[in-house]
């Protein structure tokens, strides 16, 4: 391979060019003391760069943040320590107001003094921070949140807005208060009327004597057993009775029973829910072996009724004279007898027959004299109609059925609140008119007001003290930021100064080698 004079030259001047530019990139990053000058040098360690100064950037910005958040909280611990103050200083009046030997005039002067400490108040409550924005108004920060209404109470105008805060990308938080939380309403003492609870109770299916309804309330079990004659008005209005009467003898609480259209409705009228349940047996099978004969006498015309077979409570006698009917239902212990007799049966029959009226103008009734089991009866006037008694059967059907269902939902009794600068103007107007009982009464609200506040003075304490440690923890992230961005930013002198003089000694002789060899010509060695 031939090299020629040219070749070698332009190899000579593209090394010196490379170990100059070398020479000059390494002079620039000691002058400018950055591992990085430009980010096309190193496009990874470009983006790692910028990505720890962004996050350094935001850890700066939370700062500021939290700095402002605390400077904030110390306003409000400010203006709610002044609160505190004033209401010690309230309950210390209203204490010494309440006092039995305190004239009317004395009353007077404290009630004065309370009217000026609740004016006191009420400019804490519309304090404002350094840019004049009011602090306990929630969102509503131009207009203060405390004012009096046409009745000269006063009254919040705020919201319940809190803002938030971002501690850190993964973390945020509300933070300041407003007055429904620094100035909240308080327990009365009262307590709202309860909502009862009211259950309704039907029957369905077919009514026998002897049918037994059972209801449970709360662990109390009352019953009702059928009696013959009875509808279901009848049945639900003995329960309802037997209910009431059961609250009346204690054994029930706050229960009130009555009948309305067609249903049982039960009151639980404390307002508390009540566990209630129900169930129902069948009576006993009916004897089918019930008869009546009616035998009349076509010469005297009186009718000889008599009964046979069993009587049974549910069975019934009718008594018909004409179009006019009587039905008399078997107790089953008629005439004092269980079983009862026929005779007793009959005799029934009669006394009921002529309690009603209904036959007055048609017969007249007697138990014959010779046999007690017949019953005569005799009409008093022609063409009275068909004389009939007739048995009828009870029936043994069961298909009871009771539905209970709850028509209203209870709430109990709820405890009532005042809001806090109306309890506290009653406190001054309780003192000049009130009586001793109602102005000690006061001295619990104040109590609570108090309590109120210190808890918005520890919250206030807690946040500050949480912010601290967010303060502590971001100056230790951002100081091990900066030391990463410092390793992969910052110059490492002591490798770049023993490289800048690599490159200088290198460049040194390239330049003197190119010297030497640019005065180099075949003609020096023809002689």
């Amino acid at each position: 391979m031939t090299i020629s004079t040219a070749l070698l030259f332009d190899r000579s001047v593209q090394l010196m060019t490379k170990q100059q530019s070398d020479l000059a990139s390494i002079q620039e990053r000691a002058a400018t003391g950055k591992e990085l000058v430009r980010p096309s040098d190193s496009p990874e360690l470009a983006v790692n760069i910028a990505r720890i100064k962004s996050t350094i950037g935001q850890l700066d910005g939370y700062k500021s943040s939290l700095n402002g958040v605390n400077d904030r909280l110390r306003i409000e611990e400010s203006y709610l320590g002044g609160a505190k103050d004033v209401l010690i200083k309230m309950k210390q009046l209203t204490l010494q107001g309440s006092n039995g030997s305190m004239t009317g005039r004395d009353r007077e002067v404290i009630a004065v003094e309370i009217d000026e400490l609740t004016s006191e108040l009420k400019n804490l409550a519309n304090g404002a921070d350094a840019n004049g924005n009011f602090l306990f108004g929630g969102s509503r920060v131009a207009t203060a949140p405390y004012k009096e209404d046409e009745a000269g109470v006063i009254r919040y105008q705020g919201d319940n807005y809190r803002s938030n805060i971002d501690y850190t990308s993964n973390r945020r938080s509300s933070i300041g208060r407003n007055g429904l939380d620094v100035f909240k309403p308080i327990l009365s003492g009262e307590f709202s009327d309860p909502i009862p609870a009211i259950y309704e109770l039907t029957l369905g299916g077919t009514l026998e004597p002897g049918d037994m309804y059972n209801l449970q309330i709360d662990g109390r079990s009352l019953s009702y057993e059928v009696r013959p004659g009875d509808d279901r008005d009848a049945v639900l209005g003995r329960l309802a009775f037997n209910l009431n009467e059961a609250t009346q003898s204690g054994q029930l609480q706050n229960i009130e029973a009555q009948v309305v259209d067609g249903a049982l409705q039960i009151r639980a009228v404390d307002g508390i829910a009540r566990t209630i349940s129900s169930d129902s047996t069948n009576g006993l099978a009916a004897t089918d072996d019930l008869k009546a004969l009616t035998l009349t006498d076509s010469q005297t015309a009186i009718t000889m009724a008599s009964l046979s077979g069993t009587m049974e409570r549910g069975d019934a006698v009718t008594l018909s004279i004409g179009t006019r009917s009587l039905t008399y239902h078997i107790v089953g212990n008629e005439g004092g007898l269980s079983p009862t007799t026929p005779e007793a049966v009959l005799s029934a029959l009669k006394d009921a027959a002529e309690s009603s009226a209904l036959f007055s103008q048609s017969a007249t009734f007697q138990i014959s004299e010779a046999d007690p089991t017949e019953l005569q009866i005799h009409p008093l006037r022609d063409n009275i109609g068909i004389i009939t008694v007739d048995a009828i059967e009870r029936t043994s059907i069961n298909n009871q059925t009771i539905n209970i269902t709850t028509v209203q939902k209870p709430t109990p009794p709820l405890p009532e609140r005042i809001e806090f600068f109306e309890a506290l103007q009653e406190v001054s107007l309780l003192l000049r008119t009130g009586t001793q009982d109602q102005i000690q009464a006061k001295l619990d609200h104040l109590d609570q007001m108090i309590d109120i506040t210190t808890l918005s003075l520890a919250d206030i304490g807690a946040e500050m003290g949480s912010i601290d440690n967010e303060l502590s923890v971001n100056a230790d992230i951002k100081v091990q930021l900066e030391s990463t961005l410092a390793g992969q930013e910052d110059l490492d002198y002591a490798s770049a100064i023993t490289e800048l003089q690599a490159k200088m000694m290198a460049l040194e002789a390239a330049q003197s080698s190119f010297a030497k060899i640019s005065q180099l010509s075949l003609f020096d060695y023809i002689r």
